[in-house]
């Protein structure tokens, strides 16, 4: 069984049976075993620990574990993962101190259970930062073009994602604005481009459309372009995602 929670800024995953390969992603990534300790692979070396924080575009494999792992998954762009980000230290990895994941997984099991709708996931997901020692920071994106371009990917609509349609907006050529998003971001705009198409993707499979029509109203060629995606970026394909999965959105997502 596998329980995901759709919000604005990430996805969190629940799951006793995350089993992904080899792939890189543009999120920030943090894992904690419910119960132990897990394997993972992070850019070639093995290690075993009880819970850590993955820094966008490291190479990483996480094993399965046989017992429930937490997975939150994290818009680069956004304040929560800048948090992250300063724990890090422009580390590729940071492993989480064993005393402080006894704590974690203390919490977790008393309250895990409560979470049922947004409100009791805000209220979980905060008491869960604070254990953490995560404070919201403020991002580093500068640049007014930049935030605002953001926004206009989060507000839109359409099936279609023209980088030169939002560069007119903004005053900018295609390759200035690709230029600025690196810059403030440390990011690539191609790549926030298709984790933004999948994370819609995902959106779409969980509010009942199939996994055809998802693809094309997230702005996919066709379902295996979505299901190529998926597996290159999650290590698991939409269907793998959706097998035997509870989805719970937990903020809007237009």
């Amino acid at each position: 069984m596998m329980n995901l929670y759709g919000a604005e800024h990430h996805l969190m995953v629940v799951s006793d049976s995350i089993d992904a390969e080899e792939h890189r992603h543009s999120f920030v990534q943090v894992t904690f075993s419910l119960t132990g300790e897990f394997d993972i692979e992070v850019e070639g070396l093995s290690l075993r620990c009880p819970g850590m924080i993955i820094n966008s575009n490291v190479v990483h494999r996480l094993k399965e574990a046989g017992h429930p792992l937490m997975l939150l998954l994290i818009d680069s762009t956004s304040e929560l993962a800048a948090s992250f980000k300063r724990v890090l230290e422009g580390q590729r990895y940071y492993v989480f101190p064993p005393g402080m994941m006894k704590s974690i997984r203390k919490f977790v099991q008393q309250e895990y259970a409560g979470v049922q709708d947004p409100d009791s996931y805000r209220s979980f997901l905060g008491q869960l930062m604070r254990l953490l020692g995560v404070q919201q920071v403020n991002t580093a994106i500068v640049d007014p073009r930049i935030r605002e371009f953001i926004r206009l990917i989060k507000d839109c609509t359409d099936s279609e994602h023209s980088v030169s349609q939002y560069a007119r907006q903004l005053g900018l050529s295609n390759s200035r604005l690709s230029h600025l998003f690196k810059e403030n971001t440390g990011i690539s705009l191609s790549g926030y481009m298709v984790l933004h198409k999948l994370q819609k993707a995902t959106y779409f499979i969980f509010a009942g459309h199939s996994i055809t029509d998802a693809a094309m109203a997230a702005g996919f060629d066709s379902p295996s372009h979505l299901a190529a995606t998926s597996k290159q970026l999650l290590g698991m394909t939409a269907k793998d995602i959706r097998k035997d999965s509870v989805f719970l959105k937990v903020s809007s997502l237009h």
